[in-house]
Formats: C-alpha cells, sequence, structure tokens
C-alpha cells in the first residue's frame, strides 16, 4: 500500500505537538488546592510551555474526597483538621481565568489509561487532517445557516456557529444568546460559579429575547436553555445530545 507524499514526509521528519498533560493523583491534586498552590503552578507551567495546549488530569480525587469527609464525618475528632477543599471553583478558574488550560476528572486508572491512549492516538492523527479552527463548526462556513437569520453576523462569529450546531437551537435563539454573552468565555463564567444551583444555570437563558423576522419576539424559553446548559456542561463525549433533556450524564440528580 502506498502512503501519500505528505504523510510519509511528516513520519520521517517527526511533528511536534504543542500539548502538556500533567497527570496527580488525588492527595496531590487536593494538597495544590488547599495550599492555594495551583493557580501559581498554571502560570509557571504556561511560562515554561507558552504555545502549549496544558490539561490538568487528576485520578480519583473525587473518591478521595468523598472518603477524607466520611473519615471525618465518623471520627469529628480527628486530629488531622482535614477540611474539603474548593477543588471544583479551582477546576473552574482553570477555564475562566486562563486559555488553553483544560481539567480532567477520572475515576480510576483505568478510566485514566484510556483518556491518555485515546488523546495520543487522536493527537497523532490530527497533523493529517485538514486545518480547522478551534471549533469544526467553522468548516461549513455558513453554508448551513438557514436564509432568515443573519447570515454575515454568524458567519464571522465562530462563538455564534457553535451555538447553532448544538441540536434545536434556532439561529435567532443564537443571537439572543450572543447579544448577552457574546463570547463562550463569558457563559461559562456564569455556568461555573460556584454560587449559583444547578437550577438557576439551567434556567439562566430562558427569558433571554429572541428577534423574528416579522417582530414575533419571543423568549429564549426553558427547554432551549436547558439544552444550552447541559451540552456545554456535558461531563462525558458519549451522551446523545436528544437525551439532555431527559437528565442524562450527571443531570439527573435534582436540581437544587
Amino acid at each position: 500500500m502506498s502512503v501519500p507524499e505528505n504523510i510519509a514526509q511528516a513520519l520521517t521528519r517527526g511533528t511536534h505537538i504543542p500539548y502538556v498533560l500533567l497527570i496527580f493523583e488525588a492527595e496531590e491534586f487536593c494538597k495544590l488546592v488547599m495550599d492555594e498552590s495551583l493557580m501559581d503552578h498554571v502560570t509557571r507551567v504556561q511560562s515554561m510551555y507558552p504555545s502549549h495546549t496544558i490539561c490538568y488530569l487528576t485520578n480519583r480525587l473525587t473518591a478521595y474526597i468523598n472518603k477524607r469527609e466520611q473519615e471525618n464525618y465518623k471520627n469529628p475528632g480527628n486530629p488531622s483538621g482535614w477540611k474539603r477543599p474548593p477543588v471544583e471553583q479551582m477546576l473552574s478558574k482553570l477555564t475562566t481565568h486562563f486559555v488553553g488550560v483544560h481539567s480532567r476528572l477520572c475515576t480510576d486508572e483505568a478510566e485514566l489509561a484510556e483518556h491518555v491512549v485515546g488523546l495520543t492516538s487522536s493527537l497523532a492523527s490530527c497533523q493529517f487532517r485538514k486545518k480547522l479552527t478551534r471549533l469544526s463548526v467553522n468548516a461549513n462556513n455558513g453554508t448551513l445557516i438557514p436564509k432568515d437569520a443573519d447570515r454575515f453576523l454568524i458567519k464571522k462569529s465562530i462563538w455564534l456557529k457553535a451555538l447553532i450546531a448544538i441540536p434545536k437551537v434556532q439561529p435567532r435563539s443564537a443571537i439572543a444568546i450572543w447579544k448577552k454573552y457574546p463570547t463562550m468565555k463569558s457563559l461559562l463564567s456564569v455556568y461555573m460559579d460556584p454560587s449559583k444551583s444547578e437550577r438557576e444555570k439551567e434556567f439562566l437563558l430562558e427569558n433571554l429575547k429572541t428577534e423574528g423576522v416579522v417582530g414575533d419576539n419571543r423568549r429564549l424559553g426553558e427547554i432551549c436553555s436547558k439544552r444550552v446548559y447541559r451540552i456545554l456542561m456535558a461531563q462525558h463525549g458519549t451522551t446523545k445530545t436528544d437525551d439532555v433533556e431527559n437528565g442524562a450524564d450527571f443531570f439527573n440528580r435534582q436540581s437544587q
């Protein structure tokens, strides 16, 4: 079987992929959070690898925290004085306070190994794919945008294209969201606010006004609001988008 010349050349000379994966055991990561040194750690890593994407991967973090909390509950006089570290807030800050920094929580060594293998495979193969922008929805260049939408406005905005790419989110709904939250980061900052309940986040967008072509302005509605929240905040990539309204992923617990 013959190998295309461009691929053969890439395999021969090797390809540098600017990606850094940092793996932490739960106790080590919690110590970074409790010492309030996680943000400094991120800054140091970024200074060493300024053009790299960075991912903080933790192993058994949730299980470790739950175990320590149970120990404290059973033994309230525990001299260790261990307190639950604000890991959720810190993980949120990795997204809201930095560019190109991600996090991933793995439940055990098997999931950790699966993620590393999948990541390695994806990074190795992406060099042979057609170059796209940060969001693959940019590839359609606006050709799938309905005629009644502001085509010029949407074609210029990757964030608007990403919103329209969410199933059942109409272009005018996407524009209403974009007017209130002009960037993905501005919306995620609210979604990751630990002071807001899950119910508040799910219904965050319901009262935004959409503008119809004949002036029939309507509310975005709770169904669309919940769909956007659940898609953007999903924990599992295998979740089917049509299932989120029924509480798929981790949203099946009762909203607070």
